[in-house]
């Protein structure tokens, strides 16, 4: 077997995570909690002193992940590092699960025993905690799928040329994300691609005057699209900050915002060289939106300097409603081409550089920028199909118009079930999850069909498995013109989770079904503990690239989500979560 990380490297790193090695930079709070169960003192090894145990960071493992490739180069094992709790299965009551910690009704804690403001989402005296009531405003409610269904089916019907053409053309102004005009001028989503190619386009900057960033998103059917998913907090390293979140609401899109936080801990804790430690995550709200409503929420959020990344969930239609947005100055390694995947010798880089080096920086700047942008994307993709079936549709008509019309109609019908392979795909008979990379975005499927849930997980022992170990093994394909990443990460099943305080029922929300969590998340692979990356596609697009994944999982899970599936390079709605 081929060592993808050396052993001593990855166990000296981790050593040195679970540590916390460095100087002690702040004075620990008088608020922090010491006692039992709660954050304790101990030397750094450097001549200071550390904070460990909820609300402090949690243990990190010393023992894993262990990451080997097989000869072929084709999977990936990962032996995960080991639980700090007894084994338990925590799905038989949920009140006795060993990793399920004692609730801290106040904020977080750093490694330095600093307190982070901004991590307290939810108490009995303010249940709403990280915002103030939203500004809701009516808007109009039709969605991509709406209007995309209404002009294919007048399109199929081969009206006057000149009718047809401007019908086409409103079609891929969806599709491409530009301007909508006319009948159309009026929606909420106008400007916001279905064709997943702007990356580079999609940064923002806190503003370090008014210490705020401002995302407008849009939600229907199974979807999340949003004009972020890059930020930059290095203007309040050290100051509290606000998202301002705009959020429309369009058909089938009615859900909770529910926007899941995950914060590193201080970046000078870490070792030269090495980046953030992983820290804690939360849902900031659980607050229910309704269809044909426009909802502005001021998200209040700890200072800029622990930020990795917000996951913006709907758990009605989860997956695949999700989007992210990252901390853009994030850098992961570079030892394949973001392209090609050919082997290459570059220092890590940012975000903002990996979606550079597929998309060009300006992809909408002129039509030969969009165009080369839009050819990354997979001919497989169902958002790709509809967009060459509607090029084509502007020199066709008669049964040539019809034929292209049915393949955009199939190929919108794929893109609206991301909890199956789209035309073209069929799942490994041998894993337990097959996702396919298309349209910068994941589509996946679950051994047998149905919702994503990965229910035979409930112990670290599998007495039907050879080794007797759980294992999940996961089958990946590539059908875009570039390499994608995978990352899994575990959300407080090693470490920690704790469930916490308010359910949104008694205001027509989500009820028993979700309630406010915050975990101490911990990633199995990928990212910058070593890349696993998927090949391209075929020049021709017919042949997708295939990496293999095979997870020993030392640990029970929690109960708030078993495992996150991600691309860390491209990360924005490339997730495939699993419950």
């Amino acid at each position: 077997m081929k060592k993808v990380l050396s052993m001593q490297k990855i166990t000296s790193t981790l050593t040195l995570l679970a540590a916390g090695v460095g100087a002690a930079l702040a004075e620990p709070s008088p608020n922090m909690p010491t006692g039992p169960g709660q954050c304790v003192a101990m030397d750094n090894g450097m001549g200071g002193t550390i904070y460990v145990g909820h609300p402090c960071p949690q243990p990190r493992p010393m023992d894993g992940p262990t990451i080997t490739t097989s000869p072929d180069g084709v999977t990936t094992f990962v032996n995960t590092g080991s639980s700090a709790f007894p084994e338990v299965d925590p799905f038989l009551d949920p009140t006795q699960a060993s990793n399920m910690l004692q609730n801290w009704n106040g904020n977080i804690f750093d490694g330095n025993g600093a307190e982070m403001p901004n991590t307290l989402p939810s108490s009995n005296e303010h249940p709403y905690n990280l915002h103030d009531t939203p500004v809701v405003s009516p808007i109009e409610i039709a969605s991509p799928t709406d209007d995309l269904t209404h002009l294919f089916n007048k399109i199929k019907k081969n009206g006057p040329p000149a009718m047809r053409q401007a019908m086409i053309q409103q079609a891929l102004d969806i599709l491409e994300g530009n301007p909508l005009t006319g009948n159309l001028a009026n929606r909420a989503y106008s400007g916001i691609p279905v064709l997943h190619y702007k990356g580079p386009e999609k940064l923002k900057q806190v503003d370090p005057a008014t210490k705020n960033v401002s995302i407008h998103q849009i939600w229907y059917d199974g979807h999340i699209e949003a004009d972020t998913a890059l930020i930059d907090t290095s203007t309040v390293a050290d100051e509290p900050y606000t998202i301002t979140y705009t959020i429309d609401v369009l058909n089938r899109g009615e859900d909770d915002f529910s926007p899941y936080v995950m914060y590193f801990d201080d970046p000078a804790l870490s070792p030269p060289g090495m980046p953030p430690m992983p820290h804690v995550a939360m849902d900031a709200t659980f607050f229910p939106m309704h269809e044909g409503t426009r909802n502005v929420f001021v998200m209040k959020m700890a200072p800029g300097k622990y930020y990795n990344l917000t996951y913006n969930w709907g758990w009605r239609a989860h997956p695949p409603r999700v989007q992210v947005s990252e901390n853009v100055n994030k850098k992961l390694p570079t030892a394949v081409d973001p392209v090609t995947g050919a082997p290459i010798s570059s220092p890590p880089q940012n975000l903002y550089w990996w979606e550079q080096q597929v998309f060009g920086s300006n992809p909408t700047a002129n039509e030969t920028n969009k165009l080369a942008a839009i050819a990354r994307i997979g001919e497989l993709a169902p958002e790709k199909r509809m967009w060459t079936a509607l090029k084509a549709a502007q020199g066709a008509n008669g049964k040539a118009l019809e034929d292209l019309m049915k393949e955009a109609a199939a190929a919108l019908d794929d893109w609206n079930h991301r909890t199956r392979l789209p035309r073209g795909f069929q799942a490994d008979p041998n894993a337990d999850i097959t996702l396919v990379y298309l349209n910068n975005t994941i589509y996946g499927q679950m051994k047998g069909g149905g919702i994503a849930s990965f229910d035979k997980w409930r112990t670290r022992h599998d007495a039907n498995a050879p080794d007797g170990k759980a294992h999940v093994k996961i089958t990946l394909l590539n059908g875009d013109h570039f390499v994608h990443s995978y990352m899994n990460v575990d959300f407080g099943g090693a470490r920690g989770w704790e469930n916490q305080f308010q359910s949104t029922k008694d205001i027509g929300g989500s009820g028993c079904w979700f309630t406010f969590g915050r975990v101490h998340w911990w990633p199995n692979v990928g990212g910058p503990m070593g890349m696993v990356n998927v090949p391209p596609v075929s020049a021709d697009g017919m042949s997708p690239g295939l990496h293999k994944v095979d997870l020993t999982l030392n640990y029970e899970p929690s109960r708030r989500l078993r495992f996150y599936n991600f691309d860390p390079a491209h990360h924005d709605t490339a997730v495939f979560s699993v419950h």
